[in-house]
């Protein structure tokens, strides 16, 4: 799944973040990543669990918006 960032200053934060989180991520533009977790079978169990990982970073990141492009 792709994900873009607000801030390109804190892409290294997020990939750092997501990694710890078991995520397997790749910067794939200025702002944009693209993220997957293999321990999850399906597509629709793998966006809950990225949306429940964003929403976390995003608490310590205040006024940062990251979105899921689908």
């Amino acid at each position: 799944m792709k994900i873009l960032l607000s801030d390109a200053a804190l892409l290294n934060d997020l990939l750092g973040y997501l990694t710890a989180e078991g995520c397997v991520v790749e910067q794939v533009g200025p702002n944009l990543v693209e993220a997957s977790r293999l321990s999850s079978i399906r597509h629709d169990q793998a966006r809950l669990e990225l949306d429940l990982f964003l929403r976390a970073w995003q608490q310590t990141h205040p006024g940062t918006e990251v979105r899921i492009l689908d």
